[in-house]
């Protein structure tokens, strides 16, 4: 991966895919507004600072033809694989396991409870990853990329048009909200706001992490919990960790 250019460093390849500003009280012009120097330091260290983690447990919804998938699992940022079950919002809801990597995910349908340390031994489908079809499946490619084994480069995303939004908390853990970068394919100067938010405290932890995927009106959303351990994830199915074409 080629870190020097903005489009590598906040995922401009997935861009495609993801089809608010506040005023503050601190004595900072309301944003949308460029980064500070400060603030692009922080966000070029959001992904590094995952990928450091190794393991994190993640907590995600993705809204998906009128309805909504709540993912409850881990991801490993250094292993670029994630663990988790999925659940919508029917009553009662349909679960499944979801084990996957860029290569594909794994699923284990009619799930009936809770995320077990080791997964079934059968029962499992597979599918290549479709991130331009399927809104999940965005989320899911975005969430493996939320980890990167460098920091990204601060001066570059100054200069790019990622933008500070407003100041937030989380757990009242102070947070700066800023938009990733625009789809390069969106017109020069034409001022339109990247399709991903980055909550972003002051070590450069990511806390949470937003995109509009495949034409979406809504946001999915994905909350980082920096401060939970988190267990190691089982090994890969084989159809997960084997070469393109070998299957």
């Amino acid at each position: 991966m080629n870190h020097r250019t903005v489009p590598s460093l906040l995922l401009a390849s997935l861009l495609a895919l993801t089809a608010c500003s506040a005023p503050t009280h601190d004595g900072k012009a309301a944003g949308p507004r460029p980064l500070s120097s400060e603030e692009a330091d922080r966000m070029a260290l959001a992904r590094f600072t995952t990928y450091r983690r190794g393991t994190g447990e993640v907590t995600a919804t993705v809204p998906s033809h009128g309805s909504t998938i709540t993912l409850t699992g881990r991801i490993d940022w250094r292993g670029h694989h994630g663990y988790a079950e999925l659940r919508d919002d029917a009553t009662p809801p349909t679960r499944e396991l979801v084990q996957w990597s860029a290569r594909g995910v794994a699923n284990h349908p009619r799930w009936t409870g809770g995320l077990p340390d080791r997964p079934p031994a059968s029962g499992w489908g597979f599918h290549p990853l479709q991130p331009h079809s399927t809104a999940l499946d965005s989320l899911l490619l975005l969430l493996l990329h939320l980890g990167s084994d460098r920091p990204d480069n601060a001066q570059l995303l100054a200069r790019s048009d990622a933008r500070w939004l407003r100041d937030d908390r989380i757990d009242d853990i102070p947070v700066i909200v800023t938009a990733g970068p625009g789809s390069p394919s969106a017109p020069a100067g034409s001022g339109r706001l990247g399709n991903t938010r980055y909550w972003i405290d002051a070590d450069g932890r990511l806390l949470r992490f937003q995109a509009r995927l495949g034409g979406e009106v809504q946001w999915a959303t994905a909350e980082l919990h920096p401060t939970h351990p988190a267990k190691p994830l089982p090994a890969l199915p084989g159809q997960l960790t084997q070469p393109a074409g070998s299957r």
